[in-house]
Order: structure tokens, then C-alpha cells, then sequence
């Protein structure tokens, strides 16, 4: 049996419920839940949604009413299940325990929000626990994946909003191009000032055309000290 945590985050109904030893969530998946552009008559998908706290983040702060949370692995979808209920939203997030690789809806999502593995497995030291392992390294989804699936169920012109390790974003623009989606907006997010990023988020869009903005850094901290933005994000003001 896995003993979880439940992890208040930003406001006081916004509890996470996330597994004690092993893969935990990061503020990367903060800061994509605040990036994304999705509005509350949209119909989302969080692919690979972990412990639900995008989903959740979504639903409390930017009051998406239709959230699919797909997540495969059991331990994880133990998890977001658990968050699902803590934070009340179970009218605004459907949960599915499925594979993107193998998951075929019969309509369209107007949005996509994935914050994936980054790493390949011959890339370094990989963990015991496997669902550590799968959450941190590529094994069970690909960027390849993310936008295959994303060409044939995200409508034309939908955006798709990804957190990546800064050093692989080649491999997201590969795949773009791979499955027709053009990079639109770009942040990288630093550790502190003068720090290279660790982190991008970025937004491509299905079928757009070639034009990327690249925005101001995302700072994490200041001279050693949390910045505004990263205050603001912390505390809910998002719209």
C-alpha cells in the first residue's frame, strides 16, 4: 500500500494529493497551469495529469469546466483521483486511466496541456521506483506521442501549452514540424537572474503559421529572493 501526502497549494480548497516517497510535482506544472490560455468553455485535455494538480489548478483558478485528466499509471491515477475528490471539482474533470498512445476519442479537444517526461533513459542515472521512472523519463510517452496524438484529436488551429527541459527543446520542435505544429509562444523560466533557464513553456498551435513570440523570463527568484511574478503566480492572481 502507498502512503500518500495532501499538499495545500496557492489557496485553501486546492489540496494535492501526491505519494509520500517517489514522483512529486514540480513548480513547472505550476507555472503551465498559469501559462496556458484556456478559458472556461473550452473542452481541455491534461495528458499525463500525475497527481491532477494542472487539472486542479485549472479548474479552481481559471474555472475550465470541461478537464479530461488522462493518466496511465496506477499509483499516479490513485493520486489524481484522490485530488479530484479533495478539491471538489469531480463536475469539472473526467478521469481517464488510459495510454495517450492508444486513447481514441470520437470528437475534437479545443486545448491540450501536458507537462511530460523529459529525459531518455540512457541520458543518466534513472530511478528504482517505476513510477518515478516513467514520470521523469520518456518510456511511456514521447514528445513524438504528445503531438501524434494531438494532429488528429485537437481542432484545427487548437493550441497545445507543454512545460520541456530547457536543453531538449530541439526535440519539441522536431516533432512539430513532424505533425504539423508551429511554435507560438515561448518563456523560458530561470532558476534565478543570470541563471540560464532549466525550464521553457511554450504553446504551439495546430496548423499555424510560422510566427514565435518570445516572451520575458520567468524568474523563480531574485538575487536569491522569490520575484513578483512568481509571488503573484503563488497566490492565485491569474485573471
Amino acid at each position: 500500500m502507498f502512503e500518500n501526502t495532501i499538499d495545500q497549494i496557492i489557496k485553501s480548497d486546492i489540496q494535492i494529493t501526491q505519494p509520500k516517497n517517489g514522483f512529486r510535482f514540480g513548480v513547472d506544472s505550476v507555472y503551465l497551469a498559469w501559462f496556458a490560455q484556456v478559458s472556461g468553455n473550452k473542452r481541455i485535455i491534461d495528458i499525463g495529469s500525475g497527481s491532477g494538480v494542472i487539472s486542479a489548478l485549472l479548474a479552481k483558478l481559471k474555472k475550465v469546466k470541461s478537464i479530461d485528466a488522462l493518466e496511465m499509471q496506477p499509483v499516479m491515477f490513485n493520486c489524481l483521483e484522490k485530488t479530484v475528490e479533495v478539491c471538489k471539482i469531480q463536475n469539472d474533470v473526467k478521469l481517464l486511466n488510459l495510454d495517450i498512445r492508444s486513447y481514441r476519442p470520437d470528437f475534437q479537444y479545443d486545448a491540450a496541456v501536458c507537462n511530460p517526461p523529459y529525459r531518455d533513459p540512457s541520458s543518466g542515472r534513472v530511478p528504482e521506483d517505476e513510477t518515478e521512472l516513467n514520470a521523469r523519463f520518456t518510456t511511456t510517452m514521447t514528445a513524438d506521442d504528445i503531438f501524434s496524438f494531438c494532429r488528429s484529436f485537437l481542432k484545427f488551429g487548437a493550441p497545445l501549452f507543454l512545460s520541456y527541459d530547457a536543453d531538449m527543446m530541439p526535440v519539441l520542435f522536431e516533432s512539430a514540424q513532424k505533425y504539423n505544429f508551429e511554435a507560438k509562444r515561448l518563456m523560458p523560466v530561470c532558476p534565478d537572474i543570470n541563471v540560464k533557464p532549466k525550464v521553457i513553456l511554450m504553446e504551439f498551435r495546430k496548423g499555424g503559421k510560422r510566427e514565435l513570440s518570445f516572451e520575458a523570463p520567468l524568474y523563480q527568484k531574485i538575487n536569491g529572493e522569490p520575484s513578483p511574478l512568481h509571488n503573484k503566480i503563488f497566490t492565485g492572481e491569474w485573471l
